[in-house]
């Protein structure tokens, strides 16, 4: 019998350390099963062997309170946190929880409270287990719904959570096999979750069914996988890459609200594929969507761009409008509600801003819906184009009538971003927030991910 080789996972560990520009607290999700505990002990060796100085450790355990026992499995955790002199924190998700997308709606909790935790204790950043059977996993999920591409990267080595906390996966390349044999040679024992083996998940079907690519075919699978993985990540880190030069060169957006495309532009977008896809993301963030335009909407709006018809069509709640000047993109005035926040409250309005209420009385933001006094001009582009876009701006209201400019502040938000940001998108991500005159986004912690967002495609 070959003895269990467990050098992998402390080389990878080891690697990851060393990777980071500077050391800083570590915040390690553990839910108690093998792959995260595999990846606390390893970290928790790695940092008392005393080559990585500086770095120091806090688990933190996600109790979702879905189903009995979950709060004994968060105590485990706890327990195995003191034996090793680890601090550990526990959240638990309260409240109501949803009938339909539960796993979707967990992931969502799980971050959020990730991270509030690694801002609360200052964390460089949230180190999860992700390893090669998830990735495996979530290429076959993707390939099944989407297709070959460069979407197949599959999970990404880092992505920033919440616009504040990068989420970095350093065993992305460790098959599960491996993790388990680890901790068998270490002695360390753990949990098994039972939703791993319940069917009504989609991830668990595709495990248990062997869809997923080479499923079980050894060592030279995994390494092929593992090189395809990579191979997709460079596909999307150069569209991104290409993407924010056409962003930056071509493109151009008035008062937050309107952007603009001059004809040459307009072609560079129908005959290259990333300026495409960076077209798509300034509506997705014009449009306050998380997500751009589906395949279907994406068609549409290709189809009237290429007549050349100079008219208006609308895709996913964004004005494409069409002039001899060029393409004015723009939010629609339809389905825009108002909102009220409370004094010294934030709150966002409509996927597109982020309101602060500075003062003690409460603020109304909804849509100027052609009450144009008090609002910016948007100069540089045709009346009509001003005054559509200028319906959907936002209006600040103070007990019906307008707000002192001092009471408040607006911020334009990029929806695809702020919730998840895979580090492949980066590039694009800070081309935008640019263009929009937010400030960049952080890049990660760890020197080789931060290389991301220098696109050198000389």
């Amino acid at each position: 019998m070959t003895r269990p080789d467990s050098q992998g996972i402390d080389d990878a560990v080891a690697r990851f350390l060393d990777s980071f520009c500077s050391p800083g607290a570590l915040l390690v999700a553990v839910s108690g099963g093998g792959d995260s505990v595999c990846l606390l002990v390893a970290l928790d060796a790695a940092l008392r062997s005393g080559r990585h100085v500086g770095f120091s450790l806090v688990a933190c355990t996600i109790d979702h309170a879905l189903r009995e026992g979950s709060a004994d499995e968060a105590r485990w955790v706890a327990e195995l946190c003191a034996r090793r002199g680890i601090a550990h924190v526990t959240r638990r998700w309260e409240g109501a929880k949803p009938t339909s997308g539960i796993q979707a709606a967990a992931r969502e909790a799980r971050h959020a409270y990730l991270a509030e935790v690694a801002r609360e204790i200052g964390a460089a950043a949230i180190v999860t287990a992700h390893n090669l059977d998830d990735q495996r996993e979530t290429i076959a999920m993707r390939s099944m719904r989407r297709g070959a591409g460069a979407g197949l990267a599959g999970i990404a080595p880092a992505t920033l959570v919440r616009g504040s906390a990068w989420v970095l996966r350093p065993l992305l390349a460790v098959p599960r096999a491996d993790i388990r044999a680890h901790l068998r040679t270490i002695g360390q024992d753990w949990l098994d979750d039972p939703s791993n083996v319940d069917r009504r998940f989609e991830r668990v079907r595709v495990r248990h069914d062997g869809a997923e690519p080479d499923a079980g075919a050894g060592p030279d699978a995994d390494r092929a996988l593992h090189v395809a993985g990579a191979a997709a990540a460079a596909a999307r880190l150069e569209v991104a890459c290409r993407g924010a030069a056409f962003i930056t060169s071509e493109v151009r957006v008035v008062d937050a609200s309107a952007g603009v495309l001059p004809p040459a532009a307009i072609a560079t977008a129908l005959a290259e594929p990333p300026a495409w896809r960076a077209l798509l993301a300034l509506a997705a963030v014009l449009g306050g969507r998380e997500h751009l335009p589906d395949a279907a909407g994406a068609d549409r709006l290709r189809d009237f761009i290429e007549s050349g018809a100079l008219s208006r069509k609308t895709v996913g709640r964004v004005v494409f409008d069409r002039r001899r000047e060029g393409l004015f993109v723009y939010r629609e005035q339809r389905g825009i509600d108002a909102i009220t926040i409370a004094p010294h409250g934030e709150a966002t309005w409509d996927g597109r801003w982020r309101v602060l209420n500075r003062g003690a009385t409460a603020l109304t933001v909804r849509a100027a819906a052609g009450e144009g006094d008090g609002l910016p001009g948007l100069h540089g582009v045709p009346a009509g184009v001003a005054a559509r876009s200028a319906r959907s701006r936002p209006r600040v209201l103070a007990a019906g009538f307008m707000a002192d400019a001092r009471s408040f502040a607006l911020e334009p938000l990029l929806s695809p971003y702020e919730r998840y940001l895979p580090v492949f998108e980066l590039p694009l991500a800070n081309a935008l927030a640019r263009l929009f005159g937010r400030k960049a986004f952080p890049p990660p912690p760890n020197a080789r991910a931060e290389d991301e967002d220098s696109c050198d495609l000389r």
